[in-house]
């Protein structure tokens, strides 16, 4: 007559149903190359077809996925994007995204700390991974035989379902174990980088 998880193995999950899976699958990858008259252009795509990610507490931390659940968080580190109040649920906005605002409720036990499909992420993105122009001058043959000024963007732009929700979370970050807190999306950013160089040969 409860819900319940029964005993929490696979031979009584009580209520409790496989939704998600955090391996990668789909990854893939588009190199684009090109040479004309001296100029060279190189892209490069990448990204995972399906992912899925729950932002949940770090069993290890009070902080969990503040970036995510920001007012619904501890206090602490509670961070705010400029229209999250527009999808939370209040009596003028009954159909928004996430519930009535409430501090701590996705704080280890709490409520929005299990699991469930309605906040379950699509972590699948496409990336439009580096950028690179190139040309090469053609002077000065006697002295140099080859001189190349080249510019070079990384980790230009991203698309991912998980925008729809956060724009602040990286999906190729959200289920990484290698970042600030393990497994919550908190961490550093993938940084978008731009250079110029020049390659001489002699």
């Amino acid at each position: 007559g409860y819900m319940n998880n029964g005993s929490g193995t696979v031979e009584n999950p009580g209520d409790m149903s496989i939704i998600g899976n955090t391996t990668p699958r789909y990854t893939y990858g588009l190199r684009l190359e090109g040479n004309w008259k001296g100029i060279d252009l190189s892209v490069f795509f990448q990204g995972v077809g399906k992912r899925d990610w729950y932002p949940t507490a770090n069993v290890d931390a009070i902080y969990g996925a503040n970036l995510f659940w920001q007012l619904y968080t501890y206090p602490i580190p509670s961070f705010v994007e400029k229209d999250y109040a527009d999808r939370c649920w209040t009596e003028a906005n009954p159909d928004a995204y996430f519930p009535r605002v409430r501090v701590i409720t996705c704080y280890n036990g709490g409520p929005l700390g299990q699991n469930n499909d309605r906040y379950l992420q699509n972590a699948a993105y496409l990336r439009f991974k580096n950028l690179t122009v190139g040309y090469t001058i053609p002077a000065l043959k006697s002295v140099f035989s080859k001189i190349r000024i080249y510019a070079s963007g990384e980790n230009i732009w991203y698309w991912s379902p998980m925008k729809r929700n956060t724009r602040v979370i990286d999906p190729e970050l959200a289920v990484s174990t290698t970042t600030y807190k393990s497994g919550t999306g908190s961490g550093y950013q993938m940084p978008r980088t731009f250079c110029l160089g020049i390659d001489v040969t002699f």
